[in-house]
């Protein structure tokens, strides 16, 4: 395995200055259920998890559009990727397993990375060729699965790469970049290579995630936007209703917010202004 040309680059962070939330954001409508995690796709269809590992998928418009019923086979339900909403991939708990849906949310086939002894495992993501990216904590490398398990490539080992022990939270694949996110180290950015492009002082943001040029996260009342050409960032103080939010995802043109109550679950949907 050979190592890997690196260099660091910080891109500091300048600050833009407060503003209004409803400056971009508008209040649409909101969705009331049993909703225990939610994500969404570039269509904008909804994927919302219940407290029983339901998953349902809800069209633009708030119609139901599918249902995954098979609960009880694989154990907890941990996430769920739509990067491709023709092949939505589940996530489940023991760390190791996924199940391939088709977009009626019906399986297709299962992943089971123990048999390329992979007993562990910390952040994935979907990859540009519809494989998966999943970093082996226990190694310390990023790895890239084909959807039958097998290991096909992997990096060096990242203590190598970073000069220090590395645990990312989230990875997405966007543009042919990856980004690797450690709420304490901040964001490293791959080719697919595995060669670092460069590094980006952005922590401790909650449901930090990329989309469409930009990086979305959220620090106490405050929602922040760093666009990744530019480097330039914004932020806006969350209106009182989200400050609480156990959720934030940002999509395309719209953010959508999971709000526990008494009253129950509920999804407040903003399109951009």
């Amino acid at each position: 395995m050979r190592y890997l040309l690196l260099y660091w680059v910080f891109s500091f962070l300048a600050p833009a200055g407060w503003a209004q939330f409803d400056t971009l954001f508008k209040y649409e409508r909101t969705l009331v259920g049993d909703i225990r995690l939610l994500t969404a796709d570039h269509l904008g269809n909804l994927y919302l998890i219940d407290r029983k590992d339901q998953v349902k998928k809800v069209g633009a418009t708030g119609d139901s559009l599918a249902v995954y019923n098979d609960v009880r086979r694989f154990g907890p339900l941990s996430g769920i990727d739509v990067s491709n909403p023709m092949q939505p991939i589940l996530f489940y708990g023991d760390g190791v397993r996924f199940v391939v849906l088709d977009r009626f949310l019906n399986p297709v086939t299962q992943i089971n990375l123990q048999a390329s002894n992979i007993v562990q495992l910390q952040a994935w993501v979907r990859s540009y060729d519809n494989q998966l990216w999943i970093y082996d904590p226990l190694a310390y490398v990023l790895r890239k699965v084909d959807l039958n398990g097998t290991i096909g490539w992997s990096t060096s080992d990242f203590r190598l790469i970073l000069g220090r022990p590395f645990s990312p939270a989230r990875l997405f694949d966007q543009d042919r970049s990856l980004y690797l996110y450690e709420p304490n180290q901040g964001v490293f950015v791959f080719d697919y290579f595995g060669n670092l492009k460069n590094g980006i002082q952005i922590y401790d943001w909650s449901d930090w995630q990329v989309d469409g040029g930009f990086m979305y996260g959220r620090k106490a009342d405050t929602l922040y936007r760093y666009e990744i050409k530019t480097t330039y960032y914004e932020e806006w103080v969350l209106p009182a209703e989200l400050q609480g939010a156990i959720q934030v995802v940002v999509k395309g043109k719209k953010l959508y917010a999971l709000i526990r109550g008494v009253a129950g679950d509920r999804i407040r949907i903003y399109t951009t202004r």
